[in-house]
């Protein structure tokens, strides 16, 4: 997927440090500013993209919207929150930083191409007060981004616009993930999408790193990047490596946050671990609506393999279940007390100074005969791309969206995969090609993705409460879920 970008990614590195270092030299008499330096710096990586590799939207030339302002609803502001602040659309000047002025130069890019102003309009990521503009018929917000569980809630209600019925958006264009335009519509109606317009769905993707310092300890370890590269990364094969480092470090006989385990992680590693072990949580049926197919043998053998595992508190720290951070177990993982700690892609940036060489690795699959590798979002926090029913210009709407999709996949993609995570996240090739396997296999699962009747999270509580009865558990929640199944199905049905 993003080998396409390598030679813009590099160009766009090292204009933005020229610009970094320029900034940097400029003393007080000097004059002009950082922001003025790039402007003139990055403006080039635009030009450099050339007619042959520029993405471009099909817009009709002259198209002109005489500066209409644009009003995107985008998550909290930064500050709001410290990891899912507004990254895509908040940026207001070049500051050196590549993922700002990458944000900033296509923003400026689609604003000059049809004379509009982006507005970013910081509000909840739960969509409830696009819910409330529509509910007024009020034109507050012309698009914006929604966390998976609001557009799935916001969407039955009837207040987002089934993508398919915005006649100028070509959703078939690679800078929309064609797994999403598969994966996500109900009964062919599709209310969210992902793709290159935005990064913050992409931070909260579930992978696995590892410290290979630990690894390399042990001569009888397995080169774990060996056993992607050979479809030999399964379950069983990283179980059995998670348990060669623990160690009751203070000898008291008790295995805390002081102590060394071979796993760290969080209650969501179950869910993401069956999902990328092939389980599917629904299947379409002929008429393209969701049909639960979660329970099954499979769905309990890579159960109980994972919870043999999580389980086991002299192998592996659960940072859910001990009321802890995220931080507090990046901590551990910094000071070589984990082998292996799932987490999000966010994570990768509070590690940038962990002395030890970390690794990044795909979730692992079922067993050698599984076809290809699996990953998701995190549905609680995933912003997902939406229009809200009250815009009447779809046409505008259409057109602004696929611009800036276009100008995204040239600029956006190209500085958040090749320069954040592999030039200040990961620290070698073979996680650069973990990279390429995670985001091409990314799936959308409804049934997980909208947690009908507990069915997305479930799993969640029994591992964060060490419970193993998956049978019995499913068997209380069938009624449940599948009545709040059919009452989505029955809500889309209305549209």
């Amino acid at each position: 997927m993003a080998r396409n970008f390598k030679k813009i990614a590099a160009l766009l590195l090292a204009l933005i440090t020229v610009v970094g270092s320029m900034a940097s030299c400029a003393g007080g008499d000097q004059g002009g500013t950082a922001a003025d330096t790039g402007s003139d710096v990055t403006t080039a990586v635009t030009e450099a993209v050339t007619e042959k590799e520029a993405y471009k939207a099909a817009i009709p030339e002259g198209t002109n919207y005489e500066g209409y302002e644009f009003k995107l609803h985008v998550f909290p502001e930064p500050g709001a929150d410290p990891t899912w602040y507004d990254a895509d659309f908040s940026a207001t000047e070049e500051t050196g930083e590549t993922l700002n002025d990458a944000a900033f130069i296509r923003m400026r890019n689609v604003n000059e191409m049809l004379n509009i102003k982006i507005v970013p309009l910081n509000a909840k990521s739960d969509g409830s007060e696009l819910q409330k503009a529509v509910q007024s018929n009020s034109d507050t917000y012309d698009a914006g981004f929604v966390d998976t569980f609001g557009c799935a809630s916001i969407s039955q209600s009837g207040y987002l616009m089934n993508l398919h019925d915005v006649p100028t958006l070509d959703l078939s264009q690679p800078w929309w993930d064609q797994h999403a335009v598969e994966d996500l519509p109900i009964a062919g109606k599709l209310y969210m999408v992902t793709g290159d317009i935005g990064t913050m769905y992409k931070k909260s993707i579930g992978v696995i790193l590892f410290n290979k310092q630990l690894a390399a300890n042990d001569m009888t370890m397995p080169n774990p990047y060996e056993l992607v590269a050979n479809k030999q990364w399964t379950i069983d094969a990283f179980i059995e490596m998670s348990k060669k480092v623990s160690e009751d470090i203070n000898g008291d006989g008790k295995y805390n946050k002081d102590d060394k385990y071979g796993l760290l992680y969080y209650c969501d590693m179950i869910a993401l671990g069956l999902l990328g072990a092939g389980v599917e949580y629904t299947a379409k049926d002929s008429e393209g609506l969701p049909t639960i197919i979660f329970y099954s043998d499979k769905t309990v053998k890579v159960f109980e393999k994972y919870t043999e595992l999580l389980f086991d508190k002299t192998l592996s720290f659960s940072w859910s279940a001990s009321g802890l951070k995220n931080d507090d177990v990046i901590a551990m993982f910094q000071d070589n007390r984990g082998l292996f700690n799932f987490n999000e892609f966010h994570a990768i940036e509070n590690m940038r100074q962990m002395d030890t060489d970390f690794g990044i690795l795909p979730m692992p699959l079922y067993d050698e005969n599984q076809e290809d590798y699996r990953h998701s979002v995190n549905p609680h926090v995933a912003a997902m791309a939406v229009v809200p029913k009250s815009n009447l210009d779809m046409e505008r709407i259409g057109y602004v969206l696929d611009a800036l999709g276009a100008e995204s996949k040239n600029i956006l993609t190209p500085a958040y995969y090749e320069t954040y995570l592999k030039g200040k996240g990961a620290r070698d090739d073979e996680s650069e090609a973990s990279l390429d396997i995670i985001f091409s296999t990314l799936r959308y699962d409804i049934g997980y993705l909208y947690n009908f009747g507990n069915l997305g999270q479930f799993t969640l509580d029994m591992v964060n409460t060490y419970k193993g009865d998956i049978a019995s558990r499913y068997t209380k929640l069938e009624p449940s879920i599948m009545k709040a199944l059919q009452k989505a199905i029955d809500n889309y049905m209305k549209e």
